[in-house]
């Protein structure tokens, strides 16, 4: 009988990609969706999989969707309240003890790395629920465990997620941003982070304790812009906002933030070097693109 495995967020990108690569190689994969009847969770049903319908608060549906595996891999949404992700992770922790099983988490970009984000608002609450998971998954002395923490994801640059994070791409074509010259930041395709979650169920072993900052690309916005330009047609433009515009957008940008950080601190991760010691391909900013010119340019003024 082959490995099963427990993927959350099985309808997103990180879980989805996780889920089908599994289900690829032959595994029994269970998954957990909110909504059963969505169009992701039944194209993964019908792919193979078996779909649990539940939130992270429901335990007794978990421990359903966990019986018989051997993985989970936990991506918990953001909290009001930062300590509701800790308890919700402590329910899968407990479960996978009590199974002997490996947990693999998606959590954040830099979340051990206090020094740059803890006295920043907007950051604090964010990554105080992510520490919590982090620190919860340390502890609890599991079969094995590992950490992913994603880069920026290139998705944000596609609507929906541009609206928040870059709205004058979909309706000026202009990618806006408060980098300063030169300034990179590593860019991620969701889609990678569930290729590691996928290999590091598959060998618990080697990636046991491994806690990973994951990106690949490090890009600057203008670098951004003519990726953008070439693979749609389109010409693309940048502005770097001036500081008042920068307090303007302010609680309002869900990446400005981070943006900032990248003009104090190097935010970029070696790729080259995860792709070779992990033994994981991963996707430029231009591939993602041409994978999904469609929607690229759903994303685009239409003039």
């Amino acid at each position: 009988m082959a490995p099963a495995f427990l993927i959350t967020g099985a309808t997103g990108r990180q879980g989805g990609s996780a889920a089908r690569i599994l289900l690829e190689r032959g595994m029994a994969v269970h998954v957990l969706v909110r909504k059963r009847h969505s169009a992701a969770a039944q194209q993964l049903e019908s792919l193979g999989a078996v779909v649990f319908e539940g939130d992270f608060n429901n335990v007794a549906v978990i421990k359903e969707a966990s019986k018989g595996v051997s993985g989970i891999f936990l991506n918990l949404w953001p909290t009001q309240d930062p300590a509701d992700q800790a308890r919700q992770a402590q329910a899968f922790i407990d479960i996978a003890k009590a199974n002997d099983a490996a947990i693999v988490a998606s959590t954040a970009f830099l979340a051990t790395r206090s020094d740059i984000w803890g006295d920043v608002d907007g950051l604090k609450q964010y990554y105080a629920g992510k520490v919590g998971v982090e620190n919860a998954l340390r502890e609890a002395k599991l079969a094995s465990y590992t950490i992913l923490r994603p880069a920026l994801l290139m998705h944000n640059y596609l609507v929906p997620d541009s609206k928040y994070h870059f709205p004058e791409l979909s309706t000026e074509g202009v990618v806006a941003h408060a980098y300063g010259p030169g300034r990179r930041m590593a860019h991620l395709d969701a889609a990678d982070v569930g290729k590691f979650a996928a290999e590091a169920l598959l060998q618990p072993a080697k990636f046991n304790g491994h806690e990973i900052e994951l990106g690949f690309d490090n890009l600057t916005q203008e670098e951004i812009g003519e990726a953008i330009s070439e693979v749609s047609g389109r010409t693309i433009k940048t502005h770097r906002w001036t500081e008042d515009e920068i307090k303007e957008k302010r609680g309002r940008i869900v990446t400005l933030p981070w943006q900032l950080l990248a003009n104090e601190h190097d935010l970029s991760v070696d790729g080259e070097k995860l792709q070779s010691e992990y033994g994981v391909t991963m996707t430029s900013f231009s591939e993602f693109l041409r994978r999904d010119r469609a929607k690229v340019m759903e994303s685009l003024p239409s003039t």
